[in-house]
């Protein structure tokens, strides 16, 4: 089997799902498994690692003395909406462009995915349809441990000091949590964690969530007239008040959105959650006025009831470190014009460890995997394009 699949194989085949309901770090000690095998293979490398006490590896690799030393992310977990355990890939080689059959159940095809007309003749990885792939984010640890062997097995190949930190539970948002700029030792760094090879990520939403807390006034039903204020009416208009046009589902490039992505009460009280993002941090901050200006005016209109917001920031937009600091951006660049790459520059729909380390005094833009339709049993990866990234790693870090 090619080494760079057999690799990305052992690797989705451990369970990290990480758990969003967990107060420890890491959040599931499940992905220490995975963790634990990425400091074996890498001392099979000859490079040394360490585990800290939150589950981030720390690696270096020791090269020219006169260049930056540049750093490489990839995170261990994978995403709540499918379980990552018991995964079974299935190799398609030489893809024909038709419906691949996934189980009895389950199908994919350029109908659903039309991306998938542009691997005609690659060899695809897919799943088995019960289980996600986990090439978000094992594919990236795949490029980024194959491009260390290229160097093992070249060692007349000079590169730069590369940097190495692979982080749990960034599906949850907790991947940049206790990040040592200082132990990380790089000037700056790569998040392998996107999709297109070709495409640089150097801009995310600026993050917010909203918790909506809706009180009722609440009497017997049968002497409810001009008395009740039922909750859960309440909140229907609370989200009525938020401007339709900006829900996920009709929104796309720079375009900002309210995501009403959990409800729970009774009449007596109802809870509303959302994420709320913006590439742009002054129109995030129109939105998060916006859910306040509605808790307001519904306050005034019912009385006996009461809308409290509480608001979070999350996260902002790296491309304001970018701005300051564009050694990063600038290097990618020149790499990929080298390798013949068209580089396209295109804002992510999401955020991404690197926004958070680049705010930490690591400037990080994201970068390809190869791989797509991540979440879910459709997910799939295209061998070739891994190796294109491999490619690209090798040179981002090698001497000039």
């Amino acid at each position: 089997m090619d080494k760079l699949v057999e690799r990305f194989y052992s690797y989705v085949k451990i369970d990290t799902q990480s758990n969003d309901e967990s107060l420890s770090t890491p959040s599931e000690a499940k992905e220490l498994d995975l963790t634990r095998k990425l400091l074996e293979d890498l001392k099979e490398l000859g490079i040394n690692g360490e585990i800290d006490e939150f589950g981030r590896l720390y690696a270096k690799v020791e090269g020219e003395k006169d260049l930056e030393p540049i750093g490489l992310n990839a995170h261990v977990d994978t995403a709540l909406e499918l379980s990552g355990k018991d995964v079974k890939p299935q190799l398609i080689e030489n893809y024909d462009g038709g419906p691949i059959k996934l189980n009895e159940e389950y199908s994919m095809g350029p109908e659903q995915f039309p991306d998938l007309k542009r691997h005609v003749g690659e060899d695809l990885i897919v799943t088995s349809g019960d289980t996600l792939l986990g090439a978000d984010d094992k594919a990236g640890l795949t490029i980024i441990m194959e491009a260390l062997r290229y160097y093992k097995e070249n060692p007349e190949k000079k590169h730069r000091t590369i940097c190495i930190l692979f982080t749990p539970d960034e599906e949850i948002g907790r991947g940049p949590e206790h990040f040592d700029a200082k132990k990380f030792g790089a000037e700056w760094a790569y998040t392998i964690d996107g999709a297109f090879p070709h495409i640089i990520e150097t801009e995310n939403f600026n993050a917010s969530h909203a918790e909506i807390t809706v009180k009722g006034f609440v009497v017997h039903p049968g002497e409810a007239k001009g008395k009740m204020v039922n909750a859960i009416h309440l909140a229907k208009e609370f989200d009525s008040l938020l401007n339709p046009a900006m829900r996920p589902e009709h929104t796309s490039g720079h375009d900002g959105f309210y995501h009403l992505n959990s409800i729970v009460g009774t009449s007596n009280e109802t809870k509303l959650g959302y994420i709320i993002r913006n590439h742009d941090l002054k129109k995030l901050h129109e939105q998060e006025d916006a859910m306040y200006k509605a808790a307001a005016y519904l306050n005034l209109k019912y009385p006996k009831g009461r809308v409290e917001v509480k608001i979070r920031q999350d996260y902002r937009n790296m491309k304001e470190v970018f701005d300051k600091d564009p050694r990063a951006v600038e290097h990618a660049k020149k790499v990929y014009k080298e390798l013949g790459i068209d580089a396209v520059f295109e804002p992510i729909r999401g955020g991404t460890d690197g926004a958070t380390f680049s705010f930490l005094g690591c400037p990080t833009p994201n970068l390809g995997t190869g791989s797509y339709n991540h979440h879910g049993r459709y997910e799939y990866a295209s061998v070739q394009e891994m190796k294109k990234m491999v490619e690209i790693v090798i040179g981002l870090t090698k001497a000039e």
